[in-house]
């Protein structure tokens, strides 16, 4: 069975949507450029094909029928998402476009204070960054360069380690006044994220055993998370990296320094055959500089 065989063809889409729109063929005309006779004609021929009408012809006016308000919403919804598809493409079209595929926290905490210094270093670079969060392929997307927070890389790819990932508190300074022994987090507001290291980690570590501690506010965002922290709504457990740019900026303060590892890491990504590309190859080799150990 043919697909899409009920699909007609564009032009006779978006005439329809201005006539539909404009409640006029001659006005749909001048918008898309063709004389009214043949919008007129294509609108009959739009109709055939559907097999039903969808104008009133009024004299010279036109009004949708029943069916035609209906298909009018599918059309216009149809040539937006077009369209938005479209603009999506323009940053491939654009030179040194270096797409880097990153999670939304590591983006907003890390990458975005840093992309100055890019640019410094590859001035022809002109990065997009996606957050959208989807798998990385880099067999079937158009993605240059993947963050991820993992356990170890994925085989098959080259791969960088951009830090091992380490956790401790942080909080808002006019909270941490009252932080003065780790023992003082059992009775102050806590944030939790969905790490995977916890709050009954870090304080069995400093050998502080407590069964659980669930109280608090809880958020499936680490920029979030960290935000709360910072208009001090409670202390978090931090990435050490993604809260390093708020420390230095004294939005956050580490009441204590002791930290712990995480299972996770975060890692760039890449593969042989998009590192050919100069832009690309240079917005790597700055995250080499970097790296950990770098």
């Amino acid at each position: 069975m043919l697909k899409f065989r009920h699909i007609p063809p564009t032009q006779f889409l978006k005439g329809f949507e201005a006539a539909a729109r404009l409640e006029s063929f001659s006005r749909a005309a001048e918008e898309v450029g063709l004389t009214q006779s043949a919008i007129s004609h294509q609108m009959r021929l739009l109709e055939g094909q559907i097999g039903q009408p969808l104008f009133l012809r009024i004299g010279r006016e036109v009004r949708l029928t029943d069916a035609g308000r209906d298909y009018h919403r599918t059309v216009r919804r149809c040539l937006e998402l077009m369209e938005e598809g479209y603009r999506r493409l323009e940053p491939y079209r654009k030179p040194g476009s270096v797409v880097i595929y990153a999670p939304r926290d590591f983006s907003r905490r890390w990458l975005l204070p840093r992309l100055p210094a890019l640019k410094a270093a590859a001035p022809a670079c002109e990065p997009w960054l996606d957050t959208s969060g989807v798998p990385v392929d880099f067999e079937t997307m158009e993605v240059d360069i993947a963050i991820i927070h993992a356990h170890e890389p994925p085989a098959g790819c080259e791969s960088l380690l951009i830090a091992r990932d380490r956790v401790s508190p942080v909080a808002a300074p006019a909270l941490t006044a009252t932080l003065t022994q780790p023992a003082d987090l059992l009775r102050a507001p806590l944030i939790h994220d969905e790490g995977p290291v916890g709050w009954t980690d870090w304080l069995g570590h400093m050998g502080i055993e407590t069964a659980t501690v669930w109280k608090g506010a809880n958020f499936s965002d680490s920029d979030i998370a960290l935000a709360a922290a910072e208009l001090g709504q409670g202390v978090a457990l931090a990435s050490a990296l993604l809260a390093e740019a708020a420390i230095a900026a004294g939005t956050l303060v580490q009441p204590f320094m002791a930290v712990i590892g995480s299972p996770r890491a975060w890692y760039a990504l890449s593969s042989e055959g998009r590192l050919r590309d100069a832009d690309v190859r240079d917005t790597w080799r700055w995250l080499e500089g970097l790296a950990e150990g770098a």
